[in-house]
């Protein structure tokens, strides 16, 4: 039988209308599995996800497991320094290869001990003609390799594309280079030390609605502490590649929206952009579907939202300083503060989360729409039509 849509039309015609008078996606978009199974084959499977950080697998032979939607990846780091990607299964019974992150000369299945090489080859199937019989006839080992899935790389994130389908990176991530490059000098940054600069953790909510959660400033003085709303404030539309907003502020705003001084004096240095012309800007891209690339006056951070299930997302992020600002002791207060800013402000966030995915069978069972803010939420209102074209144009 015909899959149902994801979306009515009556959905739809909402949606598309501008944004003081559009109702958002429907309750079931945060929890129907069909729906779910929808967004994995069209939005996750369908183009460029960023689903790791080539800083977490710096030497020859790192790999790292990765979920992402229903699909098991693991990224290596090869000996010539490139990265590839393949699906985590064995050829032989399909069993689960990397379980944890390592790092391997070869990658051996636990289950019947077939080993491949890091380059995706089949190398050895110990025993499988009878003891001691390593090879079998007729079985070509050069046609069991690892299954590669198309990657790339830009700035220190992984982008997967599962079905091959997908337009050039490149030709993808253009916008997204033309809106930050010029004023943020990515050459300029290094990852923190791991003892900072890094979060993970798990949502009990909706891919979309982690995404959702950061892509407006409407909610900030109601929900967090450190927060006051921006006076200066621009929604960043980047058709269906991005979705975000920009602001600009004077230095002695920015450190404190940013946390960029620390409690003993010290502060972050500031890209030289923002040092020439006094003025501290901060861009917020969400790379369509779920990559957040947050740069402010001193630092850039990414953040990828890899959903587990309908209703689960494992968060993850690293942060970028400027120079020495990464690793030098002198800043380490600095990395510390925030870190734990950063943590704090998700905490906060986590409560009126965990709370709109409770409602949304709800919502759904009294066909209640949502709606947004014309000032704050032209961003998310261009999110959620993002969704809905990726998911109609599938049918």
């Amino acid at each position: 039988g015909l899959e149902a849509e994801p979306l009515s039309a009556h959905d739809i015609e909402r949606l598309d209308r501008s944004t003081n008078l559009a109702e958002g996606l429907p309750g079931r978009a945060y929890y129907d599995p069909a729906f779910y199974e929808a967004e994995r084959k069209h939005i996750f499977a369908a183009g460029w996800v960023g689903v790791g950080f080539a800083s977490d697998i710096p030497n020859a032979g790192d790999v790292v497991p990765v979920s992402v939607a229903g699909y098991e990846l693991i990224l290596v780091r090869l000996k010539d320094g490139g990265i590839k990607c393949y699906h985590n299964i064995c050829r032989h019974r399909g069993m689960k290869l990397v379980k944890d992150k390592g790092n391997v000369r070869t990658i051996r299945c636990s289950y019947h001990c077939w080993t491949y090489g890091l380059e995706g080859n089949l190398l050895a199937t110990p025993a499988i003609a009878g003891v001691n019989q390593n090879n079998a006839e007729d079985f070509d080992l050069s046609e069991l390799s690892l299954i590669e899935v198309r990657s790339g790389q830009y700035f220190d994130i992984i982008f997967a594309n599962i079905d091959g389908k997908a337009v050039e990176l490149e030709t993808f991530l253009k916008p997204v280079r033309e809106r930050v490059e010029g004023i943020f000098d990515f050459s300029l940054l290094k990852p923190a030390d791991p003892a900072t600069g890094r979060g993970s953790r798990d949502f009990a909510v909706n891919w979309k609605i982690v995404l959702e959660g950061g892509i407006e400033d409407y909610h900030l003085p109601f929900v967090h502490k450190a927060f006051d709303h921006s006076k200066d404030y621009t929604s960043e539309i980047g058709g269906e590649v991005y979705s975000g907003f920009s602001s600009r502020r004077s230095l002695a705003e920015a450190q404190k929206r940013y946390a960029t001084k620390a409690s003993d004096g010290n502060a972050l240095p500031f890209f030289p952009v923002v040092e020439e012309t006094g003025v501290a800007h901060a861009v917020i891209l969400f790379i369509f579907p779920a990559t957040i690339l947050t740069c402010t006056p001193s630092y850039v951070s990414a953040s990828l939202q890899l959903p587990r299930g309908p209703t689960l997302t494992h968060y993850t992020s690293r942060t970028y300083f400027i120079g020495d600002a990464a690793t030098a002791p002198e800043f380490k207060k600095l990395r510390d503060e925030n870190t734990i800013y950063w943590k704090q402000v998700l905490d906060e966030d986590d409560g009126p989360w965990t709370q709109v995915q409770a409602m949304a069978p709800i919502r759904e069972e009294l066909n209640l729409p949502s709606r947004f803010s014309p000032h704050w939420e032209v961003a998310l209102h261009n999110f959620q039509k993002t969704v809905a074209a990726k998911l109609n144009s599938a049918q």
